[in-house]
């Protein structure tokens, strides 16, 4: 019998909302396991120096700005891919959240914050695994990790917008583990729960992070570190009969 490994060495990976927080981290291990990583978010100058920082330690990274709402971006940047490595074998949509637009109770909900929200959460996982997949269908092989929450299943007031969004991505990720099963291309969600990122502490008061921190069964709250374990075993062929789960990284259950 082989052991199976989470090994990613020599595979392309494509990871969305990169420039920082929890997919900037992924980048960096994806690249530090010897994978090949295609770098995306609008914020150009964060992705070039995370791609500088990853040559200087011999890995191979390229920065695609791309603002994943726009269909013709994301295509551009999967045409940007396959002209640089040739292949998809990894699509990570970590790109999504609420941002400032957050603790909106439904009746003070303008519709362009709904739709704000639904573009960058829910419209830029079907934009992305579009493009990507239609490249792995043809490939016959592939592995896409969509980012939900435990907002999708937890109900929190104020964000109606957000945690449908996320229960979205729960259905949208079973769906198309379904129809992509025959092709050999994989789809499985993680689900973080309350992770120590720039865009937590800059939209969540430090008493109200500090008071979810605290009834964490783990003691603490997440960090983008935490994630990375969950995601190289979803893109390597450690989980190649793994497919549609939803895989909850949360410290445990809350």
């Amino acid at each position: 019998m082989s052991i199976p490994t989470c090994s990613v060495e020599g595979k392309v990976a494509i990871i969305t909302g990169s420039s920082q927080g929890i997919g900037n981290g992924l980048a960096r291990g994806f690249a530090e396991a010897g994978a090949m990583v295609v770098m995306s978010s609008r914020n150009a100058s964060l992705l070039e120096g995370t791609v500088r920082d990853i040559k200087a330690r011999g890995g191979k990274a390229l920065a695609v700005p791309t603002d994943v709402t726009d269909g013709a971006q994301v295509s551009r940047m999967v045409e940007r891919t396959l002209e640089s490595f040739g292949r998809i074998d990894v699509l990570i949509n970590c790109a999504g959240g609420s941002g400032a637009n957050r603790d909106r109770p439904l009746l003070e909900l303008e519709e362009d914050v709904w739709d704000a929200v639904m573009e960058v959460s829910l419209k830029s996982v079907y934009l992305c695994c579009r493009a990507a997949g239609r490249v792995m269908v043809e490939q016959r092989s592939g592995s896409i990790i969509n980012f939900s929450s435990g907002a999708a299943t937890a109900p929190v007031p104020g964000m109606t917008h957000y945690c449908s969004a996320k229960i979205g991505v729960n259905q949208f990720t079973k769906v198309l583990a379904v129809e992509w099963g025959r092709y050999n291309v994989r789809v499985n969600a993680i689900s973080p729960g309350l992770t120590d990122t720039p865009s937590e502490r800059q939209f969540m008061p430090p008493e109200q992070f500090e008071r979810y921190s605290s009834v964490i069964p783990l003691g603490r709250a997440g960090r983008p570190d935490d994630i990375l374990g969950t995601a190289l075993y979803l893109a390597s062929e450690a989980s190649a009969y793994v497919s549609g789960a939803i895989v909850a990284v949360s410290g445990g259950p809350q």
